[in-house]
C-alpha cells in the first residue's frame, strides 16, 4: 500500500510540475519594423516639419501581453522638436491592450514632425518593447535622424 501511495504521489507531483513547465517558453516575440530603420549605422533621415511612419509586425509563437513605445530622450538643441514628437507618439502608438492575447499584430501610425528643427549630429533614438505571455521581452530601437 505504502508504494501505491508513493507511486501516486509521485505521478500528481510530476503531471503538476509537467503542466506548470509547458505554459512557458523560451521563444522570444518576433519584432520587424521596415519604418522607421532599425540600425544607427543607416537610420531614417528626416526634415523637420516631414511625417514618420512606424510600419511593422509584432508576433509570438503563443500570445502577446504588451507592447510599448519609448519617447525620445532630450537633445539641448532640438528639445522642442522632440517634446513634439513625443507627446504625438504618445497618441498614436498602440496600446498594450491592442496586442493582448493576439500571435501576430500589425502595426502602423504616423507623426508628423515639428518643422523649423535645426538638425541632429546624431540619430534620434525611441524604443519598442513586446512582451509575450510567458515574459519573454524583445526591443527594438529606431533611429531618426533631423537633417
Amino acid at each position: 500500500m505504502k508504494i501505491l501511495n508513493y507511486a501516486l504521489i509521485l505521478f500528481f507531483s510530476l503531471g503538476m510540475f509537467s503542466c506548470h513547465s509547458s505554459s512557458s517558453d523560451g521563444t522570444p516575440p518576433k519584432v520587424k519594423f521596415s519604418s522607421p530603420k532599425t540600425t544607427e549605422a543607416a537610420p531614417t533621415v528626416i526634415t523637420a516639419g516631414q511625417t514618420v511612419t512606424f510600419i511593422g509586425t509584432v508576433s509570438d509563437n503563443k500570445e502577446l501581453k504588451s507592447i510599448t513605445f519609448s519617447p525620445i530622450p532630450h537633445v539641448k538643441t532640438v528639445n522642442n522638436f522632440i517634446d513634439d514628437f513625443n507627446e504625438k507618439l504618445n497618441k498614436e502608438k498602440p496600446s498594450s491592450g491592442s496586442v493582448l492575447d493576439k500571435s501576430k499584430f500589425e502595426v502602423k501610425f504616423s507623426i508628423e514632425t515639428l518643422a523649423g528643427a535645426p538638425p541632429t549630429d546624431k540619430p534620434l533614438t525611441c524604443t519598442c518593447t513586446v512582451i509575450d505571455k510567458s515574459d519573454n521581452v524583445t526591443t527594438k530601437t529606431f533611429y531618426i535622424k533631423v537633417e
